[in-house]
């Protein structure tokens, strides 16, 4: 009879050490599952916001390097390729006796940058891709003030306004 009734406890005993193992499994697992979900929005979030910063760098610092009178302007061209005109920015420089000139626009879901001599026409197809973003535009709100609008791959708006702060004429041969 002692027999009987040990063999019953250990059976319990079992049982509960199972059943143990087995909420401490389905616990296990939810905080896996849970932090898996959490590193996948981190990452996207990271993403996002490399996508905006980058850009936004990218464009304040082309157009810093540029500050200077007659460096920076806009332009809105037509696109062959897509419907309507497209706010594109374009970067001045001289070089000895010639004057080039930097476009930076979006076509192809990309921001892309051209630099050709002032006389060449612009042409959307042309240009190294930079970044990837949706929308790209510029306005020059002012002599010093320009406002860009950015949507990302994401459709993220994001909206910055750069000041230029030299009123020089660029000359550094002097």
């Amino acid at each position: 009879m002692n027999f009987a009734k040990r063999n019953n406890k250990s059976i319990v005993d079992f049982l509960f050490i199972l059943a143990l193992f087995g909420a401490f499994a389905v616990t296990a697992l939810f905080v896996v599952l849970f932090g898996a979900q959490v590193y996948r929005s981190t990452v996207s979030n990271m993403n996002t916001n490399f996508e905006k910063r980058t850009a936004m760098s990218y464009l304040t610092e082309k157009i810093r390097s540029h500050d200077y009178t007659g460096g920076a302007d806009v332009a809105d061209l037509h696109s062959l390729r897509e419907d309507g005109e497209h706010s594109v920015l374009k970067l001045y420089q001289n070089v000895g006796d010639k004057r080039y000139v930097t476009y930076l626009f979006v076509s192809d879901g990309y921001l892309k940058e051209f630099t050709t001599d002032e006389n060449y026409d612009f042409d959307y197809t042309t240009g190294a891709n930079i970044l990837a973003i949706k929308d790209f535009s510029v306005r020059k709100e002012s002599d010093a003030l320009y406002h860009f609008n950015i949507t990302d791959t994401n459709d993220e708006k994001t909206e910055f306004f750069v000041t230029l702060y030299s009123g020089t004429d660029g000359d550094d041969d002097e």
